[in-house]
């Protein structure tokens, strides 16, 4: 009898760690490093990604001043944002469809680098030298890499670089069941499914550098998020390293031409801390600009003004204003 009863109440101690010890477990193989890496290196048009849910410490996250005065800005959308901690420094209609002119070459570049690496060696065909506006002044039948195209267009803003990019990493997205379909369009369909993916639905893409600005349009909430996963994501890193330069200078790899690509941004002499910026201007647009700056305790923020009378002018009022209207608290 005394045996029996010393065996029901092993039993009923030993369960309740049974199943503590099922519950705890060990993590899926899903969640591994190699996991995460393998999910990183997939093209974009598999990637399917999921919100993560992460808790913010509340000592980190900044106070506004009771005395902090309005902004005007001559833009028509304006955003402040705190990536790391999806904090709004500053939001006037961040949900209004605009056209963003030549900040689109930022979803060109990240699309290319989906599919092609920066040494590949591109042709410059006849059609992107024709390209309508900016230009790189490249030459028909010169050989440059596809870092050299990735800075001018983000740098010089160059169409027909752009143009260039999308047609050759747009080659590799034909499949053969579609060899009716024009390269360039088959690129713009992977830029509109990078954002679909990315739950970013309130934008749509035209062309790969922003002319077509009556068909295009995106939202400064979807570019900012946008933003923020490039800075996520190392397999952008190009796009940053290249966003920092003022001139790039370089020489097809067939000796046709010598360039040298100047940036557009003419802040990066003005402001510490510039991790990064992109401008645009066309007549529908107006004014875009985005920047991207280190801010205090380890913060990084994405500036960004859309339909601007003076982008320059109103960017540095933005940066001042959220300078001057937030404090965060002193990191130990």
């Amino acid at each position: 009898m005394r045996q029996t009863i010393n065996t029901i109440i092993a039993f009923f101690i030993i369960l309740p760690a049974l199943l503590l010890s099922y519950q705890l477990g060990t993590p899926s193989i899903s969640n591994t490093k190699a996991g995460i890496g393998e999910y990183l290196n997939e093209p974009a048009l598999k990637i399917h990604p999921t919100k993560a849910i992460k808790t913010v410490p509340q000592k980190t996250l900044p106070s506004k001043r009771q005395d902090a005065k309005e902004l005007e800005t001559s833009a028509n959308s304006v955003l402040a944002f705190d990536f790391k901690q999806d904090f709004f420094l500053y939001e006037k209609n961040i949900n209004e469809r605009r056209p963003i002119a030549s900040l689109t070459k930022l979803i060109t570049s990240a699309v290319t680098l989906d599919y092609s690496r920066l040494d590949e060696i591109v042709s410059v065909s006849k059609e992107a030298i024709q390209t309508e506006g900016n230009s790189g002044f490249l030459r028909e039948g010169e050989l440059l890499a596809v870092y050299d195209l990735l800075a001018a267009s983000l740098l010089e803003s160059s169409n027909d670089a752009a143009y260039s990019l999308a047609e050759y990493t747009g080659n590799k997205l034909v499949s053969n069941q579609e060899t009716n379909t024009v390269p360039v369009r088959a690129f713009v369909r992977a830029m509109n499914q990078k954002f679909n993916d990315l739950g970013l639905v309130n934008s749509n893409f035209s062309d790969p550098d922003g002319l077509e600005d009556s068909k295009s349009f995106s939202t400064a909430s979807d570019f900012a998020n946008f933003i923020k996963y490039l800075r996520n994501n190392p397999n952008y890193d190009a796009i940053w390293k290249i966003l920092k330069l003022k001139t790039y200078k370089t020489q097809s790899k067939n000796n046709i031409a010598s360039h040298e690509f100047k940036s557009t941004n003419s802040l990066l002499d003005e402001l510490d801390g510039v991790i990064g910026g992109k401008t645009g201007y066309t007549n529908n647009a107006l004014g875009n600009l985005l920047l991207v700056l280190k801010g205090p305790n380890n913060t990084e923020i994405i500036y960004l003004v859309m339909g601007s009378n003076d982008r320059f002018g109103d960017m540095r009022k933005l940066i001042d204003w959220v300078n001057e209207s937030w404090e965060w608290p002193k990191q130990k």
